[in-house]
């Protein structure tokens, strides 16, 4: 779908807003400086790399640059002033451990060192400066490994284990 909609507690109510420009599904969104971010997903089995960012000041929708790759079932998270994008399922390429970052004050994005696993379909955070990526759908079937990103090092490392394996899942900070 391109409809997008807002809820409002107050009112306990679903009001419509601006569309986006692309029809997306299996997209990654985040919310980064009080704006919303919807990257890449599909539409009729083919993969995008567009980027749109929502001002809900304005109730409209700007596209930015494009990622450096289309990705659906990828996930995505804000950290630092920018948004990081792991993983998914590249067109042309399948499951990827790729990893690129925006970062909205240039409007430029910039690849990254890659995961050690492949995923799809796994979530991710941002906490105390690094970056979380959990579980997901490898090769092999579902996962229950994380990884942890640090930019100051562009590295990862093996974070702790899930208690089960698990894909199609969303994670957040408190």
């Amino acid at each position: 779908l391109d409809s997008v909609e807002a809820y409002d507690p107050q009112l306990g109510a679903w009001a419509p807003v601006a569309s986006m420009s692309f029809k997306r599904r299996s997209h990654a969104s985040v919310v980064l400086g009080g704006k919303i971010y919807a990257m890449g997903g599909s539409e009729d089995g083919i993969i995008n790399d567009t980027v749109e960012v929502y001002d809900p000041q304005a109730d409209s929708w700007q596209r930015v640059a494009s990622m450096p790759q289309g990705r659906r079932d990828h996930a995505a998270a804000a950290m630092g002033g920018k948004i990081y994008v792991t993983g998914g399922t590249i067109q042309g390429v399948g499951l990827a451990s790729s990893v690129c970052v925006y970062d909205p004050q240039a409007d430029t994005w910039t690849q990254l060192a890659s995961m050690s696993n492949t995923r799809r379909n796994h979530a991710s955070t941002a906490v105390g400066g690094k970056l979380y990526v959990f579980g997901g759908l490898g090769a092999g079937g579902s996962l229950n490994t994380t990884e942890v990103y640090d930019p100051a090092s562009d590295s990862w490392v093996q974070g702790p284990s899930l208690a089960s394996a698990r894909f199609n899942t969303a994670a957040v900070a408190l």
